[in-house]
């Protein structure tokens, strides 16, 4: 399963943590081109959440797609 629930993001909503293969689905482009976006500050950061194990808030995710919509329509204005 990808996916964990009751994570709480920062304004206090109830929000789940993605896993890379859903990350990727979701924004369809490679591993690589995340790394180097997260390392650009580009793209949300992943979260430790056990010692071997990392993922995004879905809420991140979300507001991520958002804002790249945003900036598309305003460059195509």
């Amino acid at each position: 399963m990808t996916q964990f629930h009751n994570a709480t993001s920062s304004a206090g909503s109830s929000d789940r943590f993605l896993r890379q293969p859903e990350v990727l689905q979701r924004i369809g482009v490679s591993w690589v081109t995340i790394l180097r976006w997260e390392k650009q500050g580009l793209f949300p950061r992943r979260r430790k959440i056990g010692p071997r194990l990392v993922a995004w808030l879905e809420s991140d995710i979300n507001q991520w797609v958002t804002d790249r919509g945003a900036s598309v329509q305003g460059e195509a204005q």
